[in-house]
């Protein structure tokens, strides 16, 4: 006989095989119901290619403010962050000894002016008595020494206050472009020492430039992208830190003459106007670069794609409302946007908006939405 446990062990496994079919079978009808997703027609127009690259804003012109001459700051005319015009006086270095050195090389010249003249009439005379036979040819040719000596005393003299004149013209030190002064200015008191001390630097602030780098082949591209253009690289957009785009478009005008062979870059550098002073040195930006245009290029929204083992897919709708997925390769990126460089031929619709709910065979409900909706613009925030 069948004892009262074994029964009751068999009728709770039949009881939970029925429980499991019953799920089972709930679960299927749960699968078949439709899934509400967002879709859009794969877009398909000619698009310019564009590469984005990080650089830095740099002045046009900067440099640092030094001394030619050494001693100690007796007058400063400018304040850190202050806007100057060319030849505008910045500081004065004390000029006395300057002075007395230009009064010592005066006299010096007077003096030696004084003897030429006394040896020009010397040599006068012994000329005349050599003529009349007086002298011998010797003497005379000791005097025309002499002369010579005295010229080249006096030739020597004048440069001598010449430089002298230009130290004492040194000790006011002038702006050499229009432009904006560092904040770290040297007070007044401060020794300065000629060549070596900076007393300030400044830079001027419109135009700037970007400085960035890209690849060899990236240039390349560029450069055949741009015949039309003279292989000249316009229409350059600017994005500041802050995600914000730079209101004027600027053009590359600086080409490094070489590729580095360590990293296999080239550097160049872009030129912005900058009316409102807006771009500093210093500042990070991003360089976007228009390159060639692709004819009827495929594109996506990057949200539409599926990544799966390194490779790429999207959700297409077949006429009966299933999900297939397909697996694409991906080009650029321009905006938000993909660009397709197979597996789509441009008349798909996609799954844009509800991807992680469906799967290969899904029945969806798709709503139709536009590129519009989705604010597929060009931003760097992704």
């Amino acid at each position: 006989m069948i004892s009262k446990k074994k029964i009751l062990t068999m009728g709770l496994a039949c009881l939970f095989v029925v429980n499991l079919a019953g799920c089972g079978k709930k679960q299927a009808q749960t699968g078949a119901k439709e899934v509400n997703v967002k879709t859009m027609k794969v877009i398909k127009r000619d698009t310019p290619i564009t590469y984005d690259y990080t650089g830095f804003v740099e002045a046009k012109d900067e440099v640092q403010i030094k001394s030619r001459v050494t001693g100690t700051i007796v007058k400063k005319l400018v304040n850190g962050g202050d806007i100057v015009e060319a030849g505008q006086l910045l500081y004065v270095i004390d000029p006395r000894n300057y002075q007395n050195t230009v009064l010592q090389a005066q006299a010096n010249l007077a003096n030696a002016q004084a003897n030429l003249a006394n040896v020009q009439r010397d040599q006068a005379r012994y000329q005349t008595l050599y003529d009349q036979g007086a002298v011998a040819k010797q003497t005379l040719d000791n005097y025309n020494m002499q002369l010579q000596q005295a010229q080249a005393t006096v030739n020597a003299q004048q440069a001598l206050v010449a430089s002298a004149q230009v130290d004492m013209g040194e000790t006011n030190i002038v702006a050499p472009f229009s432009g904006k002064v560092d904040t770290n200015c040297l007070n007044e008191g401060s020794i300065v020492t000629a060549q070596t001390t900076v007393l300030t630097s400044i830079s001027n602030s419109d135009p700037m430039r970007v400085k960035f780098s890209l690849a060899e082949n990236d240039y390349l591209k560029l450069m055949n992208g741009n015949t039309a253009n003279g292989g000249e690289l316009k229409d350059v957009t600017l994005q500041l830190s802050d995600g914000s785009i730079y209101p004027q478009k600027g053009a590359v005008n600086q080409v490094d003459r070489s590729v580095d062979s360590t990293t296999g870059t080239l550097t160049l550098k872009a030129q912005f106007p900058n009316p409102t002073g807006v771009l500093l040195p210093g500042m990070f930006a991003k360089i976007t670069v228009v390159g060639s245009t692709r004819p009827n290029a495929i594109l996506i929204p990057q949200r539409a794609v599926t990544d799966l083992m390194y490779k790429h897919f999207v959700n297409v709708i077949t006429s009966d409302n299933k999900v297939e997925m397909r697996e694409v390769q991906l080009g650029v990126r321009i905006g938000r946007l993909w660009m397709v460089e197979s597996g789509l031929d441009g008349t798909e619709t996609i799954v844009v908006e509800g991807t992680q709910k469906v799967a290969k065979g899904s029945s969806v409900k798709p709503e139709m939405i536009t590129e519009k909706d989705l604010d597929t613009g060009d931003t760097s925030s992704n």
